[in-house]
């Protein structure tokens, strides 16, 4: 196949031949695009377009706007953009205006015949190349077929169709599968690979003693069970969305601003995990939930509609940062849609569609069409515009109609209780006056003019005599509202208790709505250029909405709506039709990208080694076979993600073990050093997030509330990053699950920082794994590994009453390692007790603190076995 990138250099020669020059009038390229960008394009170009008029290229500007074109070729008198100008109508008020140079400038070029040095003739070879078989013919391009088990040699190793598409290669290569790993790695490696969090000790004696056949599938299940799964797989979907708690780009540690209501989407895609939502219906969701229904005009949210709404948060999580009046310029907000492009084609289809912003892909067949035709399906919902800034792209959990009756009701009930209100102070007000002038009365009459007057004189202005007297004297004036209850008559106590009583009980009826933080389209869809060499101040010929063509299965760029059309009429259907045709069974994509970072999160590379690159720079599947049989499964199973991942964690390869004592190791290390053939378990570190909440959870104080408003973090002067313990709603949310902590794009809680928590610029499609001394200093000497350590230690002697030193050492191995000490890590941690206990007099619990810090800073600990 000839390189794409010659091809197109091939085509660029050829094509933008000059038009002929004329003898009269200057060509629009040379002195009028200037001048129009300077005194027009503010309100009919980059940021604006006024009246539909857009003066960005000479076939907008024939095209017009609202009154018609801007221009007719030779006659300035019937060229409403020069009589405009001529008259000084435009630009309007105070803007900068043309000087009668520059005026004749464009005048005379309208007289020459509106000429331009090229004449833009629609998309060319180089904007869209054609298509061939070779294109076609790349691995992720070609329809999912689901392929039959291959035959092994090794049955009895195979206990899901996994297991055969592995063995299959391992034979051909004269590999085999590694042993089962031990029972007490495997419940290790389960509880953290499936729930992000260690095994309790009472978990491991329950898994160890079940010794019935189907031992380990009903491990898988119940965990696949429980709720803390879906805090850890959402995780894994977060990092792919680019979830961030807050607006904007996130460049002042000590500011936060954070995203009204975000925090649902969080809770949203935890709720969807742990119900095994399809995946289809996720995605749908997450792409396009407001136009599955008319949002707008209904009477209320069900729940399932809420979720809908919510789920689009998927699409609010580029940098933003146009909250501010200053940024707001048309440049940001071309990059929040070009982003929101990049996070939708990384994570859905496995795709670098960006590389064709500016040009057709130099590798992929996307051609640079493809790209402005995705870019037609967000428009209409990242309109440029038509702006929403970032601090407004919210709405309610009610619809509009709900919301206005609610505001009209709260209205009437304040109206209501405020009346009320000034009817008691009137009543109290009367009965405080008589008793204020009883007591002042009881004065004696020398002081009594002198002290009414000295209380009711600022302080900071009374002179000497009338401070005494306000100080002496001035509280035996003062009246308590119960001395104000009791003076009440009968007829006044019945009104205030009944203004009381219905002050409440309107209170009472007050009906509230929250904030969240979704996706919409606030107009018509706008028209969507060609930008030529990325540049939106030059657009080229109109696009509209479509998907790559090398992914359509009649090979032509579809028009979107041929795929489906919107259940909410207010809004244009792309995205929803875009979001059917990802799901579609015969899409060659996506669910192979999702069945890889599935893998990918198990294993710690995927089947193919780039998750967010499918295309012809980006890595090839090491099994092709396995990957399609995944995706398949995945497809037929009902979009099931817990069922692939059950075929996965019940397979003999996701058992096996990660020692390196087997006799055949120096073989298998010769013939697939990269084990990708994965003849042995490859050994993971843990995630940042589970360091942080394994380490609570040994030491015992971990909290498990699950979802609402993220817990506050705070940066600290010494560039540390911790949470904000002044501001928690409740003490223990400082010892919830990482998943709650707020989420920023730079700034992360410290122990989470060291390692390897991502940078959210964009979005993570996978994670990148360090080894640095910041993670060992953060770990011995930090003050969250310090303090739960003294924790972990005070757990284990409440947990071993009797005060025995082996019985602790135990537990502590237990706790932290999921299995007892070993006779000779018995004897060493014995002798690190006593030496320390002699050095440790006045603090006899220190030297289990140093035992219990020790086993968190272990590899055992920090890795999944």
């Amino acid at each position: 196949m000839i390189h794409r990138g010659f091809r197109c250099l091939v085509v660029a020669l050829l094509v933008g031949s000059p038009a002929s020059m004329a003898a009269d009038g200057p060509f629009f390229e040379e002195r009028v695009h200037g001048l129009l960008k300077t005194y027009c394009w503010k309100c009919h170009g980059g940021e604006g377009r006024l009246a539909q008029l857009d003066l960005r290229s000479l076939p907008l500007i024939k095209r017009g706007g609202k009154t018609g074109p801007a221009v007719v070729a030779g006659d300035p008198k019937k060229s409403l953009l020069v009589q405009k100008l001529v008259s000084g109508q435009m630009p309007p008020g105070k803007e900068l205006k043309p000087t009668a140079a520059h005026i004749k400038i464009i005048k005379d070029w309208v007289v020459g015949g509106a000429r331009a040095r090229y004449v833009d003739r629609g998309l060319n070879r180089l904007e869209e190349p054609v298509l061939d078989k070779s294109d076609r013919d790349w691995w992720s391009f070609r329809p999912r077929v689901r392929p039959e088990l291959p035959v092994v040699s090794d049955t009895d190793r195979v206990a899901t169709g996994v297991d055969a598409f592995v063995l299959a290669r391992l034979e051909s290569a004269g590999l085999d599968l590694a042993p089962e790993a031990t029972r007490t790695e495997l419940v290790r490696r389960a509880y953290l690979d499936v729930l992000g969090l260690p095994p309790s000790p009472g978990q491991v004696v329950q898994f160890l003693a079940d010794r019935r056949p189907g031992g380990w599938s009903r491990l898988v299940d119940r965990l696949l069970a429980d709720p803390r799964y879906g805090e850890r797989w959402g995780r894994h979907w977060l990092d792919v969305a680019g979830y961030v708690d807050i607006i904007g780009s996130d460049n002042d540690a000590g500011g936060i601003s954070l995203a009204p209501g975000i925090w649902r989407y969080r809770d949203f895609v935890v709720a969807a995990y742990n119900s095994d939502k399809p995946f289809d219906e996720f995605l749908v969701e997450q792409v396009a939930g407001d136009e599955l229904f008319d949002w707008r005009s209904v009477e209320s949210f069900s729940p399932g509609q809420l979720e809908q709404m919510i789920a689009t948060g998927f699409l609010r999580h580029a940098r933003d940062s146009t909250s501010s009046p200053e940024l707001n310029t048309a440049d940001i907000r071309h990059q929040v849609l070009y982003e929101t492009l990049q996070t939708v084609s990384t994570s859905l289809l496995g795709l670098t569609v960006h590389c064709a912003q500016c040009h057709s892909h130099k590798f992929d067949p996307i051609s640079q069409a493809d790209y402005y035709r995705l870019a037609a399906v967000f428009t209409p919902s990242l309109d440029v515009q038509n702006w929403i800034q970032a601090n407004k792209r919210h709405l309610h959990t009610v619809p509009p109609g709900q919301k206005a009756r609610i505001d009209q009701h709260n209205g009437r009930v304040k109206t209501r209780v405020d009346e009320l209100k000034k009817q008691v102070a009137a009543i109290e007000a009367v009965v405080s006056k008589r008793l204020r002038e009883t007591k002042l009365a009881a004065l004696p009459e020398p002081v009594r003019s002198d002290t009414d007057k000295a209380v009711t004189v600022a302080k900071e202005k009374r002179n000497p005599i009338e401070a005494y007297l306000a100080s002496r004297l001035g509280p035996l004036l003062a009246v308590s509202p119960a001395e104000v209850r009791g003076a009440l008559t009968a007829p006044q106590l019945a009104t205030v208790t009944g203004a009381e009583a219905e002050i409440a009980r309107l209170v009472a009826s007050r009906q509230s709505y929250e904030t969240v933080r979704v996706t919409w389209e606030a107009g018509s869809p706008p028209p969507t250029f060609l930008y030529r060499r990325g540049d939106y101040t030059t657009p080229g010929p109109e696009v509209k909405p479509g998907v790559p063509a090398v992914l359509d299965p009649v090979g032509r760029p579809t028009p979107i709506p041929a795929f489906g059309t919107a259940a909410n009429k207010s809004s244009s259907g792309r995205r929803l039709a875009f979001a059917r045709w990802l799901t579609r069974s015969e899409n060659p994509v996506t669910s192979r990208v999702i069945v890889n970072r599935l893998w990918m999160r198990y294993f710690g590379t995927g089947l193919v080694a780039t998750p967010a690159n499918f295309g012809l720079s980006g890595a090839e599947p090491t099994h092709p076979e396995l990957l399609d049989w995944l995706a398949s499964e995945l497809v037929e199973g009902g979009w099931s993600l817990k069922r692939v991942q059950r075929r996965v964690l019940l397979s003999e390869t996701y058992r096996q073990s990660t020692s390196r004592s087997r006799a055949d190791w120096k073989r298998g290390t010769q013939a697939d050093p990269d084990n990708q053939l994965l003849w042995h378990r490859p050994l993971k570190r843990l995630e940042s997030e589970v360091v942080r909440d394994s380490v609570l959870a040994v030491s015992g104080q971990i909290d498990f509330f699950q979802g609402g408003p993220a817990v506050p973090i705070k940066s600290n002067s010494d560039s540390s990053v911790v949470v904000d313990l002044a501001k928690l709603a409740r003490p223990s949310d400082a010892n919830r699950r990482s998943l709650y902590l707020t989420c920023r794009r730079n700034y992360h809680p410290t122990e989470l920082s060291v390692f390897d928590q991502p940078t959210v610029a964009n979005n993570c499609t996978r994670r990148d794994t360090s080894a640095v001394v910041l993670q060992s200093l953060v770990m011995l000497n930090g003050s969250f590994a310090m303090n739960q350590a003294r924790r972990f230690a005070a757990r284990v002697v409440a947990e071993t009453p009797g005060g025995d030193q082996a019985a602790r050492i135990d537990r502590a191995f237990l706790l932290a390692l999921g299995r007892s000490a070993s006779d000779e890590e018995r004897g060493l941690a014995g002798e690190l007790l006593k030496r320390q206990s002699v050095e440790s007099v006045k603090s006899p619990q220190r030297p289990l603190e140093h035992l219990c810090h020790m086993l968190l800073n272990t590899n055992e600990f920090l890795y999944v076995p």
